[in-house]
């Protein structure tokens, strides 16, 4: 009985001292907030708000000033035309990397359908054909002189001409092969067409190769050049990676047949400007099989980088 006696005496004194802890930071917090015998609100007199207030005012009000001086001199000496980084300053470094079309999902580079499921198919079709409608015809009128009709250039264009853009015509350039009336694109009939296309680099000239400086990528087994090169395009070439991707490929054409004419640069942000592009069709890929591909861009003045994906572009193909 002593014993529990004095235990209910220690711990009505330990909760007394706990209730009279909690009173005091109670009243702490509350002299805190507002002290009425100092006239302060939170540690401060109203004077010391009024001038710490002030002087955030003043301070934010400079930085603001500071920001707004510095974005404007940069908006004045900022030219929207021309880039401020160019040829080697610029992050591409003069060598233009490759993209293709379809991509309707951009976390992946496969192109995969069923022939028998058309749902397979209309994703990579209404890609393509989306992409196809910025090159319509009836977009690129010549009437009002800032596209050009090109079609008589061989060569390069006159220098005087580089600030208008080239019209491309898909119907002439393109052909009539890959298009979506023809079996959506050749992906009904288990042949796919695929478009690729150069990124734009501001002022980029391709140069040309001649019969010593052409790679070897590029020529046939006797050392002649293959029918794809032409001096004054810019070839594409299309091959899988490994010996069993090329020989169960099958054939493959290209739509304009040697690749991006010379005559489609320098890009210069013109006004209407369509950067070229190559219509790629496998005739006869094999069935339920994956394919590596490699398309690869070539002139003298292009590198070719699987790391950084300049100067060529990776995909797979699937056809179940």
């Amino acid at each position: 009985m002593t014993s529990t006696a004095g235990s209910t005496a220690v711990n009505s004194q330990y909760s007394g001292q706990q209730n009279g802890v909690l009173h005091q930071r109670l009243h702490d917090f509350k002299t805190f907030l507002y002290n009425a015998d100092n006239g302060t609100f939170l540690g401060r007199t109203g004077k010391s708000w009024a001038q710490i207030g002030l002087f955030y005012l003043v301070f934010y009000t400079c930085l603001a000033g500071f920001f707004a001086g510095m974005l404007a001199v940069f908006y004045y000496t900022l030219d929207w035309n021309e880039p401020r980084l160019k040829g080697s300053d610029s992050l591409l470094k003069l060598n233009p990397g490759v993209a293709f079309r379809p991509m309707p999902d951009v976390s992946t580079t496969l192109i995969r359908f069923e022939r028998a499921r058309t749902s397979t198919i209309f994703p990579f079709v209404d890609h393509m054909a989306a992409f196809l409608q910025y090159y319509e015809n009836e977009l690129q009128t010549t009437e009002s002189g800032v596209i050009i009709d090109c079609e008589s250039v061989t060569q390069y264009r006159h220098k005087d001409d580089w600030d208008k853009a080239c019209r491309f015509d898909i119907s002439y350039n393109l052909g009539t092969i890959c298009v979506k009336e023809m079996a959506l694109f050749g992906y009904q009939d288990g042949q796919p067409c695929v478009l690729l296309k150069l990124n734009k680099i501001y002022d980029w000239v391709p140069e040309p190769f001649d019969n010593t400086t052409l790679p070897a990528d590029l020529k046939d087994e006797s050392g002649a050049p293959l029918n794809i090169w032409h001096e004054y395009y810019v070839t594409l070439k299309c091959e899988g990676e490994t010996p069993a991707d090329k020989d169960m490929l099958g054939p493959i054409l290209y739509y304009p047949s040697n690749g991006f004419h010379y005559k489609y640069f320098p890009f210069r942000n013109q006004q209407g400007y369509r950067a070229p592009v190559v219509f790629v069709r496998f005739d006869n890929p094999g069935p339920a099989q994956l394919f590596m591909i490699t398309c690869k861009i070539y002139a003298k003045n292009i590198e070719h980088n699987f790391m950084d994906k300049t100067g060529l572009v990776h995909f797979e193909l699937l056809i179940d």
